[in-house]
């Protein structure tokens, strides 16, 4: 009693969540500044090991390939008088958000066991007011998007607002679903789990979030190996992911597109994306050790159209000709998070990534020795977060790693309030 917890500030931060999801999710980034800064008042001195080291050397590998991309043109950008300043290159915006996810996750350590019930319900209320928004739109999309159509496009930008709002609650829904089954030993807490995550799917089918489809179906995985392996259910996790980042040239550049190519039916959308993880692979080859820069995929701009084989195919397939001819194989990244960091940032940074993954697996302690509300919750937030690095963002989204680190900082929070400390 009376000691400071960080729990509280972490709840404060979830009670935005709902709203900044609704505003298209950047405001992420600005709420894990808030809690990094506050998080000093609560951090100790994190603990030097190698998956500190690796952690930090592939932040200061992302710093250093920004210097190398074609669109760098410095630290700062604009005019702090005009209102148009801002930190443009984004390993440092990257670096920066890793930094305020290690004193967010080193001050969680001032929870005590016992001691954050009414911040854990907070945040479970956060939760719930984001599942209950999202079912909302996903319900009334369509007068939703008239609504807002004077000061939103109702096709190019509010549609992509209310997917991002669905990947948003994705990683939450663990977490949710976990802090319900295991509420208390009542099987209708167990079938209010049940009816919640049947809801969340189908409102992730009438949102149209493929990737949150996926999200769904890998974080089931990843719960699956925690329960099957409750000794080293997350090493394996780690260390297979690991794996997926070094051998993902291998899977999207050259696997998906031989299935393609040998007429494994694909949706449209990833159709598409067949084609330009391709592109990419063949962009790796090109630098493949030290890559092309961040956020080098923005300057590729083939179209189909100078592809005349692919666009013959892309033809074939779906028709609709001259919408193909011009439409860029990659659209503005590669959304495809772990083929991004091949591209580039290399080999180089490909293999510190991986060894940040294997030495964080060898990090956690076993799931058997979290609660089980943590222990799921964990695994099924490293299962959404799989499917959202495979199939949407860009790997220098910052609001998106903010978002996750706040996500799992949720977790870790209950494990600690457990009296586990993961």
């Amino acid at each position: 009693m009376g000691q400071r917890t960080f729990a509280p500030i972490l709840a404060a931060m979830l009670v935005l969540w709902p709203i900044i999801a609704y505003m298209g999710a950047q405001g992420y980034s600005g709420a894990i500044a808030i809690a990094g800064l506050l998080s000093i008042f609560f951090a100790r001195r994190p603990e030097i090991d190698r998956l500190f080291l690796a952690g930090l050397g592939f932040a200061l590998w992302c710093v250093l390939a920004g210097f190398w991309g074609p669109a760098t043109d410095g630290f700062f950008i604009g005019n702090l008088g005009a209102g148009s300043f801002s930190l443009d290159m984004p390993g440092f915006r990257f670096a920066l958000t890793a930094l305020a996810g290690l004193g967010i996750f080193v001050a969680i350590q001032s929870v005590h066991p016992g001691s954050s019930i009414r911040s854990l319900n907070v945040m479970m209320g956060a939760c719930l007011v984001q599942f209950g928004a999202m079912l909302i739109t996903a319900l009334f999309m369509a007068q939703i998007l008239a609504l807002l159509a004077p000061i939103s496009h109702p096709v190019s930008e509010m549609p992509q607002n209310l997917m991002r709002n669905a990947n948003a609650f994705l990683m939450l829904l663990p977490f949710l679903l976990a802090w319900i089954w295991h509420r208390e030993d009542d099987p209708q807490w167990t079938y209010a789990a049940i009816c919640l995550g049947i809801l969340s799917l189908v409102a992730f089918i009438l949102t149209g979030t493929q990737t949150a489809l996926f999200g769904v179906i890998l974080m089931s995985v990843a719960m699956v190996i925690v329960k099957r392996y409750p000794s080293n259910g997350f090493a394996i996790i780690f260390r297979s992911l690991a794996a997926y980042v070094l051998a993902s040239p291998i899977i999207f550049a050259w696997l998906v597109p031989t299935l393609r190519d040998l007429g494994a039916p694909l949706p449209q959308s990833f159709f598409s994306r067949s084609y330009s993880w391709e592109l990419v692979g063949r962009k790796i080859s090109e630098s493949p050790i030290i890559g092309h820069g961040l956020e080098a995929s923005q300057s590729w701009r083939d179209k189909y159209g100078d592809h005349p084989e692919w666009l013959a195919d892309a033809s074939a397939r779906y028709g609709v000709e001259f919408a193909w001819e011009v439409y860029p194989i990659i659209p503005v990244h590669p959304h495809n998070m772990p083929l991004q960091i091949w591209a580039e940032t290399g080999f180089i940074g490909a293999a510190l990534a991986a060894a940040f993954l294997f030495f964080l697996g060898s990090r956690l302690k076993a799931p058997s020795d979290w609660s089980p509300i943590a222990r799921y919750a964990a695994a099924g937030l490293i299962g959404a977060c799989v499917a959202i690095c495979s199939f949407a963002y860009s790997m220098w989204n910052e609001a998106f790693w903010a978002s996750a680190i706040l996500a799992a900082a949720v977790v870790f929070v209950q494990a600690r309030h457990d009296g586990k400390s993961e």
